[in-house]
């Protein structure tokens, strides 16, 4: 099993690799968290600061927006392990979250 600090350097690779139009901020939160900010880009994704549901995705309005945000979602969820933890049901070994721009920092459309 990766540790999630393995996974972050491999998001952050894949995603230069995959959409090298667009800046992106990849960190670990806590000790099972993977954090993804979309910083800038050329497609206008949002005018402001937006944390994305990545439960609710698909039901994103067709466009560059719901493409870009399922490419970052399907690199970043790749290997995601589910473990089943008893009381607590099934878990994932890491948890993924999205956001376009930061909160005191908006999304740059270049």
């Amino acid at each position: 099993m990766k540790t999630t600090t393995q996974r972050v350097k491999e998001i952050r690779n894949e995603l230069k690799n995959v959409l090298p139009a667009y800046k992106f901020s990849v960190t670990k939160r806590h000790w099972n968290g993977v954090n993804i900010t979309i910083l800038s880009g050329p497609a206008k994704l949002s005018e402001t600061y937006e944390q994305v549901n990545t439960y609710y995705i698909s039901e994103q309005e067709e466009g560059v927006k719901k493409n870009v945000l399922n490419i970052v979602n399907t690199i970043a969820s790749e290997g995601v392990v589910y473990r089943e933890t008893g009381d607590y049901g099934t878990q994932p070994d890491f948890y993924v979250r999205i956001n376009i721009g930061e909160f005191n920092k908006h999304y740059i459309h270049n």
